[in-house]
Parts: C-alpha cells; sequence; structure tokens
C-alpha cells in the first residue's frame, strides 16, 4: 500500500471538538478500508496564499478566508480507499480545501537499485595504499 499525506485546510475558528471529532472518523474511515494511519500534525493557523471561498457560510456569516488552520495526516491505503477518504473529506464544512500528496516510504528508496547511502564510503580501487 502507497504511503499518502493529505494536507487537509480547515476553518480557522473550527472548534477543537470538531476537529476531534472529524480526524476521529477520518481515522476510523482508513482502517476499516484496510489502511493504517501513521499520524496526525496540527501546523496551527496561517495565512491562505489567496481568498478562498466556503461551501457554505459560516454562523458569523462569512464564506471567505484569507487565513486557515492546517492539518497534515499520514496514512498508508490502497488506492480504492483513498477515493473513498477523500469523498469523505469533501463532504465535511469545516473544510476548505484538501491536497493529497503520495510519499516514497524509507524502505521503497533503500530498496531501489539506485539508492547509495551517505554513511557508507565506497573503497576507491581495490589495490593496496601506498
Amino acid at each position: 500500500m502507497p504511503l499518502y499525506q493529505q494536507v487537509i485546510v480547515c476553518l480557522p475558528k473550527f472548534q477543537q471538538e470538531g476537529l476531534v471529532k472529524l480526524f476521529r472518523n477520518h481515522t476510523k474511515l482508513v482502517q476499516k478500508l484496510g489502511g493504517t494511519v501513521r499520524g496526525l500534525e496540527h501546523n496551527g493557523v496561517r495565512p491562505l496564499p489567496e481568498k478562498a471561498k466556503s461551501k457554505y457560510a459560516t454562523r458569523d456569516g462569512e464564506r471567505y478566508f484569507w487565513e486557515a488552520r492546517y492539518v497534515s495526516s499520514f496514512f498508508d491505503a490502497s488506492p480504492k480507499a483513498l477515493v473513498e477518504v477523500n469523498r469523505f473529506l469533501r463532504t465535511e464544512d469545516g473544510i476548505l480545501r484538501f491536497y493529497t500528496l503520495k510519499r516514497e516510504t524509507a524502505q521503497k528508496r533503500v530498496d531501489s537499485k539506485n539508492y547509495r547511502n551517505p554513511f557508507v564510503q565506497k573503497k576507491e580501487g581495490g589495490g593496496a595504499a601506498n
């Protein structure tokens, strides 16, 4: 199963209880579909590069946002499971955007034929030293 990283951009005033519930459901869905969640990172509230429009207006009537709460999720899942996870995130009200990146695991990098360990030095030549 490939390793995925999802950068999830939420509303800046998203309540802590709602955020915990959202990622608890996200984790349960990934595990139900046969995947493994490796970790979640809360990156805080940061400014957006451009104005973002929410699908729905908030209780305050706001619909456009200049800052957002960033959360990263790292998980292993099949491509079919990723489609279901994306569908789940698309239906959530508190999410502005999400981006999915396919990451290379350390094991795959070591197993590849062109990997060279930077800490192991290859001896030059096979002969005796002068």
